[in-house]
């Protein structure tokens, strides 16, 4: 029996495997390596990479981290979590494995705007010139001229928020 899986291994995750297996747990990620922070060209901000850091090196790095201390990290799609009598078994593909604690990492999915073709889209991520996370990104387009793709409520909010660094 594990002492925690974790569902989710971006950044979140991977933290969280770190300090738990620190503690001397077996941590156990189930991971669709989908993680939004594979996406990111350049993140500024995780402490320590003043310069920035790509995001998929950012993610390699806390795994080798947690594997460093005994976490293991399965590509897997977790599709259920049963409680039963001192834990719950999670069901991973064909895997059912029996753990104490179950934390869920799994992160948040983009909205993409319709319409957005590949060939647009695809490369404005990869240059930070499409971003979908204000509150990570807006340092970056201080003074500049931004435009937000957004509906009701909450792109009124996003482009309110980023109005105060354009």
């Amino acid at each position: 029996m594990e002492d925690c899986i974790i569902v989710g291994a971006g950044p979140a995750g991977l933290t969280a495997a770190i300090y738990l297996a620190r503690y001397h747990l077996s941590i156990r990620m189930f991971d669709c390596g989908s993680s939004r922070a594979a996406l990111i060209p350049r993140t500024h901000n995780h402490a320590g990479y003043p310069e920035g850091i790509e995001g998929v090196e950012l993610l390699r790095r806390m795994l080798a981290q947690a594997e460093l201390y005994g976490a293991v990290r399965e590509p897997a799609k977790v599709t259920r979590v049963e409680p039963v009598d001192g834990g719950f078994i999670v069901h991973a593909g064909e895997r059912r494995v029996a753990t104490r604690s179950v934390l869920l990492a799994t992160g948040v999915v983009n909205h993409r705007p319709e319409g957005l073709a590949d060939a647009v889209h695809d490369p404005a991520l990869a240059r930070g010139l499409l971003r979908y996370c204000p509150v990570c990104d807006g340092y970056e387009v201080t003074d500049k001229r931004v435009g937000v793709i957004g509906t009701g409520d909450h792109g009124m909010r996003e482009a309110l928020f980023l109005r105060a660094y354009t």
